[in-house]
């Protein structure tokens, strides 16, 4: 009979970074997707005037698919938390976000806080909106002797909010993209948040007005 050889070191080591290639790939295709499919959503609904909130606060409940191989895992790891982000518009389609975000698992968490710049695109009793933001994340590993640390994070995103009321909006679906480079690594992770949005103020979109026919 044939015997297995033994699976040498280099052959492991090829082999797990063919899967993380996979993983990578997968994940920032799924992004990518996303993205195409925001756009031609947004592309394909008839136009319509709406007003823009002032200031925005989102707060809710947030899924991370943590990529925390690098850590020593066997694989990625499901961690459930809060995402809560303030936003203030500049104008009727351009404004500025943050957020403070922290998701939790049995042996790892991640928290993050961030800042940058959102496009809105409002349409009927949407707002579909997408932001690219920068910051610092933070982690803790309680493996062993429970390090932790601090690197740079960056999120890019987009989502989409149903108005429901003059003070109250509910958010669809916010789904981001989050590169971290924690413990001298890189992770590509993906998060998915839902919740609610307080806002108040208004910013009402400008009208351009017809040229009249001359006489």
């Amino acid at each position: 009979m044939r015997k297995n050889r033994p699976v040498t070191t280099t052959q492991a080591q090829s082999r797990s970074l063919i899967q993380d290639c996979q993983m990578t790939l997968i994940k920032r295709g799924s992004t990518t997707v996303f993205l195409f499919l925001f756009l031609f959503i947004v592309g394909v609904l008839p136009s319509a005037a709406q007003d823009v909130p002032r200031i925005e606060v989102f707060g809710g409940y947030s899924y991370l698919r943590f990529d925390s191989r690098s850590f020593g895992f066997a694989g990625s790891s499901n961690l459930n938390g809060y995402n809560l982000a303030p936003a203030f518009n500049v104008f009727h389609g351009f404004g500025v976000v943050g957020e403070l975000s922290g998701q939790y698992g049995s042996h790892l968490n991640l928290r993050d806080v961030a800042v940058g710049p959102q496009i809105l695109y409002p349409r009927n009793n949407l707002i579909f909106f997408a932001h690219v933001m920068y910051g610092d994340a933070r982690t803790h590993v309680s493996v062993g002797n429970g390090p932790g640390d601090t690197a740079r994070v960056i999120v890019a995103g987009a989502g989409a909010d149903l108005h429901y009321s003059s003070r109250l909006s509910i958010r669809v679906v916010q789904v981001d993209y989050l590169r971290t480079s924690l413990f001298h690594g890189t992770q590509n992770n993906v998060r998915i948040s839902t919740g609610l949005v307080y806002h108040w103020g208004e910013i009402k979109e400008k009208k351009h007005k017809m040229p009249g026919k001359a006489p």
